[in-house]
């Protein structure tokens, strides 16, 4: 079984066409250090780089990494002109029975950059998401709303209950980093962003 690591690393050396390549282990170890600082879409490049001088493959990363700052470019750029009040406060759960907050850097920072607002507070999330890929979470729905301040919080007056179906969402800091952040903007902002990830990454639990 792949460790983390080399996954992320077979990732992007999948997205170089590189799969073949090998990668020392001195090296491999260098990057484990990097991918323990991933939080920001500026550690994420960070990381790519380093992938590339390590294996001296530089030239082959310039075009990824000009891909990763485009697009995350022209999301945060649709987004700079929505207020604070027109953010969602989100709560994420990784968790049902019993409940287990999310509470990663990485994925807070992603919050952040998709036009949401993270939080930890179940009473005041607008949306909740839950991270989970077993079709069991959906037995396990009514166990979430015997939680009183998640019973009585805007994002379930509102409907606005989210399954990310993806297997590990966000698990692995700097993995499908884009769709990840598409499929968050998709959730979060709807009237600004439709990528086609609905039904595929995640989807909306109708309570009503």
């Amino acid at each position: 079984m792949q460790s983390n690591q080399e996954k992320l690393v077979a990732h992007f050396l999948e997205q170089l066409n590189l799969n073949n390549t090998s990668v020392p282990e001195e090296i491999s170890a260098k990057l484990m250090a990097k991918q323990s600082e991933i939080v920001s879409i500026e550690d994420v490049i960070a990381y790519i780089n380093t992938l590339g001088e390590e294996l001296n493959i530089k030239q082959n990363v310039a075009e990824l990494i000009e891909k990763v700052e485009d697009e995350t470019s022209i999301l945060i750029h649709k987004l700079k002109f929505i207020t604070a009040s027109d953010r969602p406060k989100v709560l994420v759960l990784d968790r049902i029975d019993p409940q287990e907050i999310n509470q990663s850097a990485f994925l807070q920072e992603s919050i952040k950059i998709a036009g949401g607002i993270p939080t930890t507070i179940a009473h005041e999330a607008d949306k909740i998401i839950i991270i989970d890929s077993d079709e069991s979470v959906f037995t396990q729905i009514p166990v979430l709303l015997n939680d009183q301040a998640i019973a009585q919080s805007k994002a379930i007056e509102l409907d606005q209950l989210f399954i990310m179906t993806k297997p590990n969402f966000a698990s692995i800091p700097g993995y499908e980093y884009l769709t990840e952040l598409e499929s968050l903007a998709e959730i979060f902002q709807p009237k600004y962003f439709v990528y086609g990830h609905e039904g595929k990454e995640w989807l909306q639990f109708q309570l009503k």
